[in-house]
């Protein structure tokens, strides 16, 4: 945009531009355009939307040399690092990034150092043998100069022109509350780059979600960190510190503020973000140590892990609610009941008014267990209140709400979803639901598709990564659905369970975890938790005609009560498409 503005209003600078190019002077051409573009007609508020900086906040974050933070870059080569992928990224660094900032460059012994024209490069003395120990040397050489900031650039990224300028600018306009702390950490969106490719593949980020990095490392790629707690925490790290960036990251999240900046900052190699799952994995287990029980290795680099279990395990009562339809019933119970290896369980079936007498059958049957109870609704079809109901008479300590055509396809699940309940500060927690052609139903709720709220990831094939293998992965969520839903019965019911008056069919799962969220909690997908959801097989679509116009009712309901046709969901992005369910950037 600007280069064609700068044709047409200025095309003198930009014939120089291409003189100085053709000379190979290629910094000095750079320096020369970003002089012409910024004397152009409205150039400071197309720079200031780039980086993202509203309108009111211009003259503020007008110029950030001087102004504002200070900002180091650093890279470490290594050896075997190509020469000419180096040399493209210290040049981005050069051509891209505020003037009083320093290019600080590590090196392993036996590196090849690319020579570079230009200043601001500051190449350390002293080889290092590895990145996190070349982290620490710049970190020292960026305290020692008074940088404030320090951004670890991979040596085959680049700097985008706008990346150091998102970071500053977002600092300078949204300083910390009084009595706050300042952030420790920030990181931005990644753009994946391709020879093959014209323009970057974008990769647009959750929020900062302190059990997603656990499972992907989302964050050291594109990422600035303070100079000062960053080397605090390199100095009290166990075992001789943090010995990854990726581990770093995760000490300095467990009890320092991280923030995400929703602006391109780092342009990456493709398909960079599916390695290093060994040396990821290596990383988690020396943070999480005793608090973890098994961690192995997830799909496309990601890293898997169980928490452990306590001796005796916690109660779980399932919570089925029913109304004939035998067929579904039974397949769900007996899935429950014979090939659920969980020991501490017992099912509350909760029979709304069936009719049927081969259902009514099947249930006294079933009802011989000692492990089940009958519980009757006989009113009018209410999800949240036959729910509610059962919960009642659970004694438990943890709720499972469980659809009647669930089947049941793996013995661990509800373990699975009791090792994440278990963890401080946990709300719901939901598992991947598929459909019977295996195609993804369910990877975690998010709020704001649709003006109200969808599953995430719906109809991705089994095992495919989908939008960087998030339907893959244990997270963070806004909601999960209620076909498969745990928490604890102590939170279901300090939040007042499900909303039998506004949401009796629709969205009250939505709402309960909004209000668990609400409460402080988090809610947890996991996908280590799979079942088959052979959806609303037994009560109808909410869009079949005859159930339309209640349906309308709680979406109003929804969206009024939690603001659903304005909010972005913390694990969606503003840049990514509302209107679908499967992750895709929305057109501009």
């Amino acid at each position: 945009m600007d280069l064609l503005l700068l044709v047409g209003l200025r095309p003198h600078h930009f014939m120089a531009n291409l003189w100085w190019r053709l000379l190979g002077k290629k910094l000095r051409a750079r320096a020369r355009i970003d002089a012409a573009i910024k004397g152009l007609p409205f150039a400071h508020a197309r720079w200031a939307h780039a980086v993202g900086i509203e309108d009111g906040e211009i003259v503020a974050a007008a110029e950030l040399d001087g102004l504002g933070p200070v900002f180091c870059v650093h890279c470490h080569i290594a050896r075997g690092d190509d020469p000419a992928s180096v040399r493209r990224t210290l040049r981005s660094t050069q051509e891209h990034g505020p003037a009083a900032r320093g290019i600080l460059v590590t090196h392993e012994a036996g590196a090849q150092i690319p020579q570079l024209a230009g200043g601001a490069v500051t190449v350390l003395p002293t080889a290092c043998d590895s990145r996190i120990e070349g982290l620490h040397a710049a970190l020292v050489k960026a305290r020692a100069i008074g940088a404030d900031w320090l951004v670890p650039l991979d040596s085959a990224s680049l700097l985008p022109r706008h990346g150091l300028a998102a970071y500053g600018a977002y600092l300078l306009r949204q300083p910390p509350p009084a009595g706050a702390p300042e952030p420790t950490l920030l990181y931005g969106d990644e753009g994946e780059i391709s020879r093959f490719r014209a323009k970057p593949k974008l990769w647009l980020k959750p929020q900062w979600d302190p059990r997603m990095i656990l499972s992907q490392d989302y964050v050291s790629r594109a990422c600035a960190l303070a100079v000062g707690p960053a080397l605090d925490v390199l100095a009290r790290g166990n075992e001789g510190g943090p010995q990854s960036l990726y581990e770093l990251i995760l000490r300095i999240g467990e009890d320092m503020p991280v923030t995400h900046i929703p602006r391109i900052t780092a342009l990456t190699s493709e398909g960079g973000w599916r390695r290093d799952g060994t040396l990821n994995i290596k990383a988690v287990r020396r943070v999480l140590g005793a608090r973890v029980d098994e961690i192995f290795p997830g799909p496309f680099g990601t890293v898997a892990l169980s928490f452990p279990l306590p001796d005796p395990p916690p109660t779980v009562s399932v919570i089925v609610a029913t109304r004939d339809r035998v067929e579904l019933l039974r397949n769900c119970v007996e899935g429950v009941l014979r090939a659920t290896d969980y020991p501490a369980i017992d099912l509350i079936i909760a029979d709304n008014d069936s009719v049927e007498p081969e259902a009514l059958r099947y249930m006294e049957e079933v009802s011989a267990d000692p492990r089940v109870t009958i519980v009757r609704w006989p009113h009018p079809f209410n999800y949240s209140a036959i729910n509610n109901f059962a919960a009642s008479h659970a004694r438990s300590e943890f709720l499972c709400l469980l659809n009647n055509d669930i089947e049941v396809i793996e013995p661990h699940w509800l373990s699975a979803l009791v090792r994440e309940a278990m963890q401080p500060g946990i709300g719901a927690v939901g598992a991947r639901l598929l459909y019977p052609d295996r195609s993804i139903q369910h990877a975690g709720v998010a709020i704001g598709l649709g003006n109200a709220a969808g599953h995430a990831h719906r109809a991705l094939p089994e095992g495919q990564p989908g939008y960087y293998a998030q339907a893959l992965i244990a997270r963070g969520a806004s909601a999960v659905t209620g076909a498969c839903l745990l928490v604890s019965r102590r939170h279901f019911e300090a939040v007042g369970g499900l909303d039998e008056d506004g949401l009796a069919v629709a969205y009250n799962d939505v709402d309960l975890c909004l209000k668990l969220r609400e409460r402080g909690l988090t809610n947890i997908y996991t996908p280590a938790a799979t079942l088959i959801h052979h959806e609303s097989k037994s009560r109808g679509l909410d869009f079949d005609p005859e159930h339309l116009e209640r349906y309308m009712r709680e979406l109003k309901v929804l969206q009024e009560r939690w603001d659903t046709t304005r909010v972005v969901d913390p694990w969606h992005h503003s840049g990514l498409d509302r209107g679908k369910e499967v992750y895709v950037r929305s057109v501009p």
